[in-house]
């Protein structure tokens, strides 16, 4: 089996400070904002019967130095004994597009209410020339360190963060999965539970199977399959699969023409096969769901999932 560990280059313990008073925990709630921006904590309608808050543009460390941006939606209201569970929701495009805002408030619309506080990173993006592995993924871990380092401040429970996104966003959420340390990290990386829509799970085989995801793919790993190797077993979550790691559940469009739902069939099989708690959904439809705006029956057993996988 390849190698799992990640070789980052900064400790980043250095970078992530613990929050630990009244006036730090204020700093942190109105957040890091750039400047002309106001207004970053916004209180917004009730949802569900639940009031909640966006506070948005939070900076957070990263391995690499360049710091980073993450939002938080969180309910209004007493957290329950242990602390609000989290979503981590890691947006897609191809690892090249898009970006936190979106993906992020269309997660929270769906769970906040469910009483989850939702966390939305931003992660370095590939451009022409301008690969990024494995910095998306430094990045991604950086986000669910602070996010426990953080815990006490957010009202969460550092044993129930759970990884969610589509597309490259669901590729980086089952790498969370499958990656159990970041180097100069005290905190573990690794989440507790995994929710992937249209995940590319084995991305030399993607290439074969999509020309368009085989084009995102060479330009965020640098090359192709036979150029780089080694990046590309490194960005599949399928060649990290081992015993003990966390339940993942997957969903894919059986109509799928950008990333195959062969992909999320082979990483069941290799769930399967390492004995790893795991659901695999297929749906009608293409690549990109839109969940939770569509296919709301999902949220009842995702939240069952994640309930037996706490409870195991």
């Amino acid at each position: 089996m390849p190698s799992r560990n990640y070789r980052g280059r900064i400790p980043l313990r250095r970078f992530v400070p613990r929050v630990d008073d009244e006036l730090e925990r204020r700093s942190l709630l109105s957040a890091s904002i750039s400047p002309g921006t106001t207004a970053d904590v916004r209180a917004h309608d009730r949802i569900g019967g639940v009031g909640w808050r966006k506070t948005a543009n939070i900076v957070y460390p990263t391995v690499a130095g360049p710091v980073q941006r993450l939002d938080v939606y969180t309910p209004l209201g007493h957290a329950p004994a242990g602390g609000w569970p989290v979503l981590v929701a890691i947006h897609g495009g191809g690892w090249r597009r898009y970006g936190k805002a979106g993906y992020g408030e269309r997660v929270a619309r769906g769970f906040v209410s469910r009483g989850f506080v939702v966390v939305a990173p931003n992660y370095v993006l590939s451009a022409h020339d301008h690969p990024t592995w494995p910095l998306n993924l430094e990045d991604v871990q950086g986000a669910v360190v602070w996010t426990r380092q953080n815990a006490r401040v957010l009202d969460i429970n550092p044993t129930r963060v759970v990884a969610i996104g589509e597309s490259a966003g669901a590729n980086l959420a089952a790498l969370l999965g499958v990656t159990p340390t970041l180097a100069g990290s005290a905190v573990s990386p690794q989440v507790n539970a995994v929710i992937a829509f249209s995940t590319p799970t084995d991305l030399p085989a993607l290439s074969v199977q999509s020309r368009l995801a085989g084009l995102a793919a060479r330009q965020f790993l640098g090359g192709t399959p036979s150029q780089v190797p080694a990046n590309y077993v490194a960005a599949s979550p399928i060649d990290h699969v081992a015993s003990g790691d966390p339940p993942m559940f997957l969903v894919h469009g059986i109509e799928d023409p950008l990333v195959p739902d062969a992909q999320s069939k082979a990483m069941a099989q290799a769930l399967a096969a390492a004995g790893v708690p795991h659901r695999l959904v297929l749906v009608p439809g293409g690549h990109m769901l839109d969940f939770p705006n569509r296919y709301t029956e999902l949220i009842p057993q995702i939240l069952e999932f994640l309930n037996a996988a706490w409870h195991s």
